[in-house]
């Protein structure tokens, strides 16, 4: 006899369906709020500056005839693909990324019903869909919802990574995978690491037989859109790009920049307006003078390795903290900010990290989360730790806390297949 707490697949999917509609209800509202505020300019990160380029005849660039590779291609051609389909109005745009952000939400679903009972399954989903910082992003010209689903696209795949030797699901999985990761690299250059590390787990779950050729599926499309990319950025940049040309400057300015001075604009611009090291990149080429100051940044670690080791440190619990370091442009009061992370991160991060421990071993179910938070943590927490950035990971997060939290309460998630 099935528990009572324990619901039926008809009566799960009729809820996920209800959960579903009212959280993009949520995402709707709040978009319609966030984009009337004009709190953040749709041009701030320079992606909406790229697309209006490509729409308007002048190439991939932010000033015209001046091919740029400051920022990866995809929310660029995201921006440029609605542009081109409905003309330059910013407001679908944000419109969009509410289903989007659903759609995440329901393969993260569908993700953990392949892992859990349908009781867990709709806990992830209702967690993931009323998490304050997935509706925040919906509202503003940030990548960070197509980033989630890329990722939300490879964790699905990965499920199948382990299928038995002739089983087409594990082709698929290891294909589809590969298709996420190229989205969720080319969306941020710096989850390239994680993309590898978790291609490279393929021949740690994979049957013997099938490891090579899962492998090759899962690398091939990363191969292609990233030797397209690089080699149009060798032509325009003529050197090796493989990412984009920002990278150096955010690794200097977060050397160079204590990190309590970072969350203060004015001061943090006064000191890069006094280092002469960053006075000289400025009328550099934007290849060359991310090179240069990249190169500045392993002189100044090479100089101060004992104050890097600890900003090392700091990096990676700063980017997992439970609440928003204080900034003077948030456009909701800061002590609401901390209350809603308190009462979401507060027990998603712990949670999930004792889940990681708790399902240890069951990883190889879901390998690319372990791996991308090995990866995306190191790489922050080495460069340039912002909490924003690991928005991704708190897909898997969330997968775990809940697991967790019915494990605790000894209500032990079914195990599927």
């Amino acid at each position: 006899m099935r528990p009572a707490w324990r619901l039926d697949e008809r009566r799960a999917r009729r809820l996920a369906g209800w959960a579903l509609a009212l959280g993009l209800l949520v995402r709707f509202a709040f978009s319609w709020h966030a984009f009337r505020s004009h709190a953040i300019a749709t041009s701030n990160d320079q992606y909406e500056t790229i697309a209006l380029s490509l729409v308007h005849g002048q190439g991939y660039s932010l000033a015209p005839g001046v091919p740029t590779s400051k920022r990866e291609p995809v929310f660029v051609l995201f921006i440029a693909a609605i542009y081109w389909l409905f003309g330059v109005h910013p407001w679908i745009v944000v419109f969009l990324q509410s289903p989007l952000s659903v759609l995440t939400g329901w393969i993260l679903w569908k993700t953990a019903r392949r892992l859990f009972d349908e009781t867990t399954s709709l806990a992830v989903l209702v967690v993931f869909l009323f998490y304050p910082q997935f509706v925040y992003y919906c509202g503003y010209f940030f990548r960070e919802t197509v980033l989630c689903l890329s990722f939300a696209v490879l964790l699905w795949a990965s499920v199948d990574w382990p299928a038995a030797l002739g089983d087409r699901r594990g082709d698929r999985g290891a294909w589809v995978g590969g298709l996420g990761a190229t989205l969720f690299g080319l969306c941020n250059p710096a989850t390239l690491p994680a993309c590898a590390l978790s291609g490279l787990l393929i021949w740690a779950v994979a049957p013997a037989g099938a490891r090579l050729r899962r492998f090759a599926l899962y690398t091939a499309p990363l191969v292609l859109f990233f030797g397209i990319w690089t080699a149009r950025n060798w032509a325009v940049q003529g050197t090796f790009v493989p990412g984009e040309t920002h990278g150096g400057e955010e690794f200097y300015r977060a050397l160079i920049i204590p990190p309590g001075d970072q969350t203060d604009p004015a001061l943090a611009n006064k000191i890069l307006e006094s280092d002469s090291i960053f006075s000289q990149a400025g009328g550099m080429p934007e290849a060359a003078r991310s090179t240069f100051l990249t190169r500045a940044s392993f002189r100044w670690i090479a100089e101060h390795p004992r104050v890097y080791a600890g900003r090392v440190v700091e990096g990676v619990f700063k980017y997992w903290r439970l609440w928003p370091y204080r900034m003077p442009d948030y456009q909701f009061p800061y002590a609401l900010l901390v209350a809603l992370s308190l009462l979401s991160d507060g027990w998603i991060v712990p949670l999930g990290f004792l889940g990681l421990w708790l399902y240890r071993s069951r990883w190889r179910e879901l390998a690319p989360f372990p791996a991308s938070l090995f990866a995306m943590t190191a790489v922050y927490g080495a460069i340039h730790a912002v909490i924003r950035y690991r928005l991704p990971l708190m897909l898997g997060m969330i997968l775990l806390s809940v697991a967790t939290v019915s494990r605790l309460l000894g209500l032990e998630p079914a195990r599927k297949g």
